[in-house]
This record gives C-alpha cells, structure tokens and sequence, in this order.
C-alpha cells in the first residue's frame, strides 16, 4: 500500500523558475522548471544542484494574467529538502504574488475578457467521420 507522507498534494506544474540562494558560502543564481507544486513545497529541475538546507528565493512566472493584461510572478523563500535525480525538493517557508515589471515572453496565457462576447460559430460546420476498428 502506498503511503503519502506529504501534507499537501502536489500537482503537476511546469513553469519556468530563477532562483538565488540565501544562505551558503556564496551566492547561486540559476534557472529551472518546474515539476510539481502545491501550497507547500515544489520539486524543481535545474541544472546545478544544491546542498540540503539550502535557502532560496524563487521567482515562478504565473501562468495567467492579472485583470487580463499583467504578467504576474510567485515569489517563494524556501529551504532545500532533498535532491534527487529528478530533481530538487523544496519547502516553502513563505509566498507572494506580485505583478513582474515588464512583460516578456513566456508561458504566460491571456485570459479571456469577462464581459466579451462569447466565440461566433464557425459560418461552415465542421463534419465528423467516425472511424471503426478493424
């Protein structure tokens, strides 16, 4: 029997991430993608790996769109929990949304204006074949 020991569950989120660390010897600044997310914790995959205990500040681009027209970023502080090949496991320690400072290109999706009219049909209807197996 499989047995969850996390608090939270975690979805399966690919966005991309930068990070810094903040605490260490010495600063890591890199980026990555990531895995999984929930509202505590992550598994993210990057190209430089990180000691356990390791603290970070993350900077995720949100997928979606402030009032339809602001790009918006998660800004998390976390502490490295595990590394794995996968990746690492972070726990959030706190998070925010704030709106980014210029817009660039990213995975960000537009959402659609509440109070615009709904798609016109196609003026041509589409036919559908259906196909047997044999």
């Amino acid at each position: 029997m499989y047995n969850e020991r996390r608090a939270k569950s975690r979805y399966p989120v690919e966005l991309n991430v930068r990070y810094q660390t903040i605490s260490g010897p010495e600063a890591v600044v890199g980026v990555g993608r990531t895995i999984n997310m929930s509202s505590s914790g992550m598994l993210l995959t990057c190209a430089k790996r990180l000691d356990e205990g390791t603290r970070l500040k993350m900077y995720v681009e949100w997928p979606s769109l402030l009032n339809g027209a602001t790009p918006l970023q998660l800004i998390m502080v976390g502490t490295v929990v595990r590394c794995t090949k996968s990746g690492m496991s972070v726990t959030f320690e706190s998070y925010q949304f704030r709106t980014m400072g210029r817009a660039r290109p990213s995975n960000v999706t537009k959402m659609p204006d509440r109070n615009a009219a709904p798609p016109k049909a196609p003026a041509d209807p589409l036919t559908l074949v259906a196909k047997t197996s044999s």
